[in-house]
């Protein structure tokens, strides 16, 4: 048996309850055997362990059987230090990008019927992107009003007749209200760097412009 190198385990992108809950369902209906023989030849063990093997893990070149088989359905090897369930085997012995990937394709192939979230969770989730347009619209309208403040007004205030000023500056506000700050607000909320930048340039490009 070699000597543990590089511990092969994965943490899931999704952690959420949803996502655990498919994992449990293939689980309980996926035997670990089953998939571990695909990669690797295993032989039935007594006691603890029900199987033995090769490593299949694909970053380890097992040279002594070190990889085992334990109820309830979870694997270890003790010579790279790999270990996980059903989902986790596939995910590292398949061709797979995401975990994800590797619980729905158990899913198809053995006709799992993966758990709904309950209604509830669809009705918070209503909820919240209720919330989240309105917070968007509002931080928008301050958005639009600060940077028309700040870019678009000066040039207006310079015009030295006061209906046409008034005039210019009913034109200008009707126009720029038509851009969609909602969808910059949300951008920026996301973290959009790309936007922030725009709109610095668009600020240094009219402080130039008065200079």
């Amino acid at each position: 048996m070699t000597a543990p190198q590089t511990i092969l385990q994965h943490s899931p992108p999704d952690t959420s309850y949803g996502f655990r809950k498919c994992c449990e369902a293939i689980r309980d209906a996926v035997p670990i055997e089953e998939i571990a023989r695909r990669y690797t030849k295993l032989e039935s063990l007594g006691g603890k362990a029900w199987f033995t093997g090769r490593c299949p893990l694909l970053e380890h070149e097992d040279k002594t059987p070190s990889f085992y088989i334990y109820p309830p359905g979870r694997y270890h090897c003790y010579g790279c230090g790999g270990r996980g369930d059903v989902v986790d085997l596939e995910f590292h012995c398949g061709d797979y990008g995401e975990l994800w990937e590797a619980m729905i394709a158990l899913a198809v192939e053995y006709g799992v019927e993966l758990p709904q979230r309950p209604q509830r969770w669809h009705e918070a989730q209503e909820r919240r992107v209720t919330y989240l347009n309105w917070a968007y619209e509002v931080i928008g309208e301050e958005l639009a009003r600060r940077v028309f403040k700040v870019t678009v007004l000066p040039f207006i205030d310079a015009i030295i007749d006061p209906k046409e000023r008034e005039e210019a500056l009913s034109r200008a506000w009707e126009r720029w209200q038509r851009k969609s700050w909602k969808i910059v607000a949300e951008a920026i909320c996301q973290g959009d760097e790309s936007m922030l930048l725009a709109l610095a340039r668009l600020y240094v490009e009219t402080q130039e412009a008065r200079s």
